[in-house]
């Protein structure tokens, strides 16, 4: 069956705008009727912000995917673009990404071998 495959980022890249921190919550919640409880918990929160900053069209699909800008807490700015797109079954789409200044982060690049096996 022919289709659009998205593959999306490797693991490197993906660990480093993916990880996440344990963050407590205190506070209280609101009920309809007027009743409110007390909440104090630890969750864990996303630690890059992220936002849509474009879209993989694809082959078969009008849109595949959404490309995405992270900022990290230090100010770190990774965006991500598409680094390759081999066909198996149609075309499968390989993510990497930029640093603030449009350097590509040569961890988050697929290798060859990696590609040829997709």
């Amino acid at each position: 069956m022919r289709m659009d495959q998205y593959v999306g980022l490797n693991k490197w890249a993906t660990r480093k705008v993916n990880r996440r921190i344990k963050v407590r919550e205190v506070g209280v919640r609101h009920f309809p009727g007027g009743k409110s409880r007390q909440f104090d918990r630890w969750v864990r929160m996303p630690l890059a912000r992220r936002e849509v900053i474009g879209q993989v069209p694809g082959a078969y699909k009008d849109v595949v995917a959404n490309l995405y800008r992270y900022t990290l807490p230090k100010g770190e700015v990774y965006e991500e673009f598409i680094q390759a797109t081999p066909w198996s079954g149609g075309p499968c789409y390989h993510i990497a990404l930029k640093d603030r200044r449009g350097n590509v982060v040569r961890q988050s690049l697929w290798t060859d071998d990696e590609l040829a096996n997709a």
